[in-house]
């Protein structure tokens, strides 16, 4: 057997070793030095921008000295990950340092411009920026002031209303160069703001006395924003999710940013230099460099500011994460800060839920039994906040809850014609699932009882020639119509067969995950209620769809609900789905109906179904209607 002995001078040679690895770790009051160190290191971009280089340099200098220091005193190597971060922000503002210096050239491609100065400008990494955050707004795609359009280098060639944009080689003849160097309020742009910085306008001049050239391989019709995306997204770390991951940036990150940070840091104010108006954005980081190492919260300066582990803490106002937003926030940094949305350049804006799709969440994970439950006492709550009192009849089945003031021969009347409509409903419209917790039908004996409902149960005011309504959520947390009992003989105004008929049809339209703009809802229900609703009364729909043309101004006005009154809008509905059925027959009419639920707008699906455009149809409508 082998032995080996140790001589005393390897003793000590090896406790040493053992004591010096010991020692050789950040202490807390080195991460605070850190940390104070990489705040100095950012702010020198404020710096640079005034264009106080000699201090800049200086507060450099003074910056790699303390990292020094610390990487001495704590007996670490100078590749801690946590010394190279800092590192490699003192040599990012050192590079933008030398930029605004013109020691060094400015980052560009192969085929990057040259500037007299000997500089290369490129125009996606140096000139697209400064379009891109200050021109866009009002020379975009939808927004094409004076026909010129910057969002495209495409855009660029063809000029707009005051003509050509760019003479490559010669700034002074420039349009784009007069425009952004004249007085404010004599055609100067931006025109809204602050006029653009002297450096940027010679960063623009310099491009186009080397040629005005789009750098090699970027396509002319790309947007800049994609541009600048793709040039920066080789330097930006984007973490793709694995599929374990238990907190996403979607649902569980990107909502409580945009209500705590994006108000400091968006892409018109970016605080520190730091915009949070996108994942992309989020994870470029801002003046100091990335605010987002992934999987390292620790050395991650947003998650020390937001977490309280480094002053000044955020959000700089008195709103402040939930101790959920927290455990979701590092568990995200756990799982690698990944993005689970499909582009990166998606506002978080976005993810933002609202009500409704929250209360489709919560509702969504109940059970038949839970909602069941959930309906009959909101129910009663309703009922409660209308009467002052408990529900004292009412009818069950499985599809419908009905209640009222009404006797109870009566509701079970109801009762009788909401199945027989509902049959008539799924066998015209298709089936389906129905209302989850049963629909709610509340039926009030005379207008006093219909008007404190809506009043009292539903914080609104009743439509004046309204007898009923309909509610269907998101979720279905709210699952319900009200009627006026009127009568059951059609007259000079509705019978309660007929609106009940149309307010079942709304309240099946609106069952689905897709909003469907109330005129066909109603539209719909007109056309199921029909059979109850009696000579006069489609006459009456009919003339009532005739007096309300001559009070739309654009075609197109036709399509927007709100255009017409409540009382109005199911005969305008019901006279214009009944023209577009004309137009191509009952199966036309069905695949226009089925774009409609799968969430197509009025136009996309006109376009779809009959091969041309909504307005036309609006137009030769109306004209239709005059000719009566």
């Amino acid at each position: 057997m082998q032995r080996y002995c140790f001589v005393p001078g390897m003793l000590i040679a090896l406790l040493f070793v053992l004591s010096s690895s010991a020692q050789a770790q950040l202490t807390p009051n080195h991460r605070k030095e850190l940390a104070a160190i990489t705040k100095q290191v950012g702010q020198v971009a404020a710096t640079i921008r005034k264009k106080d280089y000699d201090t800049a340099g200086t507060e450099l200098t003074d910056a790699e000295e303390k990292l020094k220091a610390i990487v001495t005193e704590a007996g670490i190597s100078d590749t801690d990950p946590s010394i190279k971060r800092v590192s490699a922000l003192i040599e990012r503002q050192r590079g933008l340092l030398s930029k605004a210096t013109g020691t060094m050239p400015a980052g560009g491609s192969a085929s990057g411009s040259t500037a007299a100065g000997g500089t290369e400008v490129s125009f996606v990494k140096d000139v697209a920026p400064i379009i891109n955050e200050r021109c866009i707004r009002c020379h975009g795609e939808n927004n094409p002031r004076r026909n010129l359009r910057l969002d495209t280098f495409a855009g660029w060639r063809q000029g707009g209303q005051g003509g050509v944009l760019l003479v490559p080689g010669n700034p002074n003849a420039s349009l784009l160069l007069a425009r952004i160097n004249a007085p404010q309020g004599q055609g100067r742009m931006p025109a809204q703001g602050e006029a653009l910085s002297d450096k940027q306008k010679e960063t623009i001049a310099s491009w186009i006395k080397a040629g005005a050239k789009l750098d090699d391989g970027a396509a002319p019709t790309a947007t800049l924003a994609n541009l600048i995306f793709e040039e920066a997204k080789k330097e930006v770390k984007l973490p793709k999710p694995k599929g374990t991951e238990t907190v996403s940036f979607t649902r569980d990150i990107a909502p409580f940013m945009a209500n705590l940070c994006l108000n400091c840091h968006n892409n018109n104010r970016r605080t520190s230099g730091l915009s949070v108006e996108n994942f992309f954005e989020i994870m470029k980081g801002g003046e100091s460099g990335e605010v987002i190492i992934p999987g390292d919260h620790e050395n991650s300066r947003m998650f020390r500011l937001v977490g309280g582990l480094e002053l000044p803490r955020m959000p700089a106002n008195q709103a402040r994460i939930t101790r959920q937003n927290y455990d979701d926030f590092k568990k995200w940094f756990e799982e690698g800060n990944t993005y689970d949305g499909n582009d990166p350049l998606t506002p978080i804006r976005e993810f933002v839920p609202s009500d409704a799709e929250l209360a489709r969440r919560k509702f969504g994970t109940k059970s038949d039994a839970e909602m069941a439950s959930h309906r009959l006492s909101q129910t009663g709550e309703q009922y409660r906040r209308a009467t002052g009192q408990g529900i004292t009849n009412k009818v069950e089945t499985n599809e419908f809850l009905i209640v009222g003031d009404v006797d109870s021969s009566r509701l079970q009347t109801v009762s009788g014609w909401a199945k027989s409509q509902l049959d008539s409903i799924q066998k015209e419209l298709g089936g389906g699932n129905l209302w989850r917790g049963k629909l709610a039908i509340f039926v009030w004996k005379d207008r006093t009882g219909y008007e404190q409902f809506a009043s009292q149960a539903e914080q609104k005011r009743a439509s004046r020639d309204v007898y009923g309504h309909a509610q269907v959520t998101l979720g279905h947390e709210d699952a319900y119509i009200v009627l006026q009992d009127t009568s059951d003989s059609p007259g000079s105004g509705p019978g309660l067969r007929e609106t009940l008929a149309q307010q079942l049809t709304v309240a099946y339209l609106q069952r689905g995950e897709r909003q469907i703009p109330n005129w066909i809802a109603l539209g719909y229900g007109y056309i199921q209620s029909e059979p109850f609703a009696g000579p006069a009364r489609l006459k009456s729909w009919r003339d009532e769809a005739v007096a309300l043309a001559p009070a739309v101004n654009q075609p197109d006005e036709l399509y927007v609900d709100g255009t017409f009154s409540p009382a109005s809008t199911g005969a305008i509905g019901h006279t214009l789905l009944k023209f577009i059925e004309a137009q191509g027959g009952k199966d036309r009419f069905t695949q226009f109906r089925r774009a409609i639920e799968r969430g197509e707008s009025v136009n996309n699906a006109i376009k779809a179904t009959y091969n041309t455009e909504g307005s036309t149809v609006a137009s030769e409508f109306f004209k239709n209607l005059r000719a009566r």
